[in-house]
């Protein structure tokens, strides 16, 4: 009974020791899978992290500018709104002027008569 076994249980033993052969070659496969696929995805968060702080610099520039550039349309529009305001103003004198001149010339014509220029 012994010699059977012992036959018996060496089969058992080789069957037994080649599964876990390939249990273990399969676990191992399996870990180094899962530290690769880690590592990729360490890799990609990595890189996208890296774009997206340079896309968040990028765009703290951009603000930085254009704020810059709405100071500077503010102050044009300032100026260039006093300037209307002036030309306005000139304007208003000088169309008040021509009337001026316009009845003195009125005055002129109506005490001499028109000017004939032959």
């Amino acid at each position: 009974m012994i010699d059977w076994l012992t036959h018996n249980l060496t089969g058992l033993g080789q069957l037994l020791a080649a599964a876990g052969t390939v249990i273990g070659v399969t676990g191992g496969l399996w870990i180094k899978s899962k530290r690769n696929d880690n590592s990729m995805q360490k890799y990609i968060i990595d890189t996208v992290r890296k774009e997206n702080q340079e896309a968040n610099l990028e765009i703290k520039q951009v603000k930085q500018e254009y704020q810059e550039f709405q100071k500077l349309h503010e102050a044009t529009v300032r100026k260039l709104n006093e300037q209307i305001g002036l030309k306005e103003e000139e304007n208003q004198q000088l169309r008040a002027k021509n009337r001026l001149l316009k009845a003195e010339n009125d005055a002129y014509h109506a005490k001499y008569g028109g000017i004939d220029y032959q």
